[in-house]
């Protein structure tokens, strides 16, 4: 197997000072969690490590890094990798990293912090409406938990004395609203998927005697309720300046 004659961090400080020159921003070295990393002074990110097996072992593999306002954006540019030998001039690989790298990474960063805000933003319009799902079940019989992935989480109302009472469960999944989302012309990644409504999944075991009362009130709820109409708490636009729906989240935003 072939051994580097330098370790992976001193690889780093000297591509770290190679690039403050060849690229005019100022690099430094992090060791997040034992891994060595570059930081520049605009926050783009890279990540060394040295290959230790197979055909490439021993040389060192210069990879993007999320940076902090576009972490895991699901665009390749922020994921390419390269890999160079050691015991080329730091010189040498600054010049491979800002042509092969950095030049891609630039370019998608705009791009990337928008869909950034633009999931962070949907994530929390979905958590706003299970969280008033939760609220109501709440007054009912029982316990309530949220599980799922953090992505894509479920409510279950579960009582405690199964074959007992009006509710015996009440499950609530697949909560998405990425069919409301209208992000940046350049974003080169869609937020949620299709663009028509993705129909929460609602399941309930009830005593047969509710049902009478239950399919009265859901089709006077579905009667009356404008589904197109949205809360400001439940709002996906909660990043833009200029909301569709007519929100004013700045002002929203003071007032929290």
């Amino acid at each position: 197997m072939n051994r580097p004659e330098c370790s992976v961090g001193e690889i780093g400080a000297r591509l770290a000072a190679a690039l403050s020159t060849f690229d005019e921003q100022t690099w430094r070295v992090t060791e997040p969690q034992g891994r060595v990393g570059l930081v520049s002074a605009g926050g783009d990110r890279l990540e060394l490590h040295i290959r230790s097996y197979g055909p490439q072992a021993g040389r060192v593999i210069v990879g993007c890094g999320d940076p902090d306002d576009a972490r895991d954006v699901p665009m390749p540019e922020l994921g390419a990798t390269i890999t160079v030998s050691p015991a080329r001039p730091a010189e040498h690989i600054a010049a491979d990293v800002s042509r092969r790298l950095l030049r891609a990474y630039r370019a998608v960063r705009p791009a990337a912090r928008a869909w950034r805000a633009a999931a962070d933003a949907l994530a929390a319009a979905e958590d706003a409406v299970l969280d008033e799902a939760e609220q109501h079940l709440a007054a009912l019989p029982g316990t309530v938990e949220r599980s799922g992935s953090p992505h894509l989480p479920a409510l279950t109302l579960s009582t405690e004395h199964p074959y007992r009472g009006a509710v015996e469960q009440v499950r609530i999944s697949d909560v998405r609203l990425g069919h409301e989302v209208t992000g940046p012309p350049e974003q080169a990644v869609r937020l949620g998927g299709v663009r028509w409504p993705l129909y929460a999944r609602v399941q309930l075991a009830v005593h047969p005697r509710l049902l009478p009362a239950l399919t009265r009130a859901l089709a006077e709820v579905a009667a009356t309720t404008e589904v197109d109409a949205v809360p400001t708490h439940q709002c996906p636009h909660t990043h833009q300046p200029v909301c569709p729906h007519g929100h004013d989240h700045a002002t929203a935003r003071q007032v929290q």
